[in-house]
């Protein structure tokens, strides 16, 4: 996602468990989201960022296509890139706002599906449209792509194992070199109560700047569902890398239509 290409696949994953009630038919599913970070990012000066995202799923038994839109605040020498910070051209502190790059996303399942026990495996391809202004530092001007692997096994009993294995590749910017590379994630999930669900990830990809360092990263998160057609996501992430943000929280709400 950069950081949006995995919260884009755990949006798809989320927006299932709410439409899981109605799995054999279509829904549109809306999602308003909170993103706050903040780090050095390989910076000498910390760069805070904060993104009000509206998105919308649609679930259909075959596959679940999304998009999302980002309104952006960025206070700092950072570049805004995939949903995280990273160092660019720019050294110089700044306060812009705007909107963001889009992100779209068609997922697929081969084996199994988003509430079924046992093996399911499936795919997500990914696609970040050139939306918000580079030299503002709100996006890099160019398209990105990136295509994953999904897999998880669910037990009896509400526990679950979940991965992801994906590569990503870059637009050539002018603001920021980009590096093209590979990502990945491991996580497994509780359930608590029929409402009440925890999830435990951690996630590593590979440098996105010539020069930087790998990132690496550890969420946990809760979905409270309120009924059978919306829920309340909360997560907060840590970094443990200096090309990693220092911490970051998100909060998503999701309404089935």
């Amino acid at each position: 996602m950069g950081q949006i290409f995995l919260k884009g696949a755990a949006a798809g994953l989320l927006v299932c468990c709410v439409a899981s009630a109605h799995a054999d038919t279509d829904s549109l599913l809306m999602t308003y989201s909170f993103d706050s970070l903040k780090g050095k990012f390989g910076q000498t000066q910390e760069t805070k960022a904060k993104a009000f995202t509206l998105g919308a799923t649609y679930v259909t038994p075959s596959y679940r296509a999304s998009i999302f839109v980002p309104y952006i605040s960025l206070e700092g020498p950072g570049t805004f890139v995939n949903g995280t910070v990273t160092n660019s051209t720019n050294q110089s502190t700044r306060k812009e706002s705007g909107l963001g790059d889009v992100l779209t996303t068609l997922s697929t399942d081969f084996i199994g599906g988003p509430t079924a026990l046992g093996w399911t495996v499936g795919a997500t391809g990914l696609l970040k449209l050139p939306v918000g202004n580079e030299d503002k530092g709100l996006g890099t001007g160019k398209t990105d792509y990136a295509a994953q692997g999904d897999f998880a096994y669910r037990f009896k009993g509400g526990f679950s194992l979940n991965g992801n294995y994906g590569r990503q590749i870059y637009g050539k910017s002018a603001t920021v070199q980009l590096k093209d590379g590979n990502y990945y994630g491991l996580g497994f999930g509780l359930a608590l109560s029929n409402e009440l669900n925890l999830n435990f990830n951690a996630t590593k990809r590979d440098a996105i700047v010539a020069g930087g360092q790998d990132r690496k990263e550890r969420t946990i998160s809760g979905v409270y569902a309120f009924g059978p057609t919306s829920a309340l996501q909360v997560g907060y992430t840590k970094g443990y890398s200096p090309a990693s943000p220092d911490k970051a929280f998100s909060a998503s709400l999701i309404f089935q239509q």
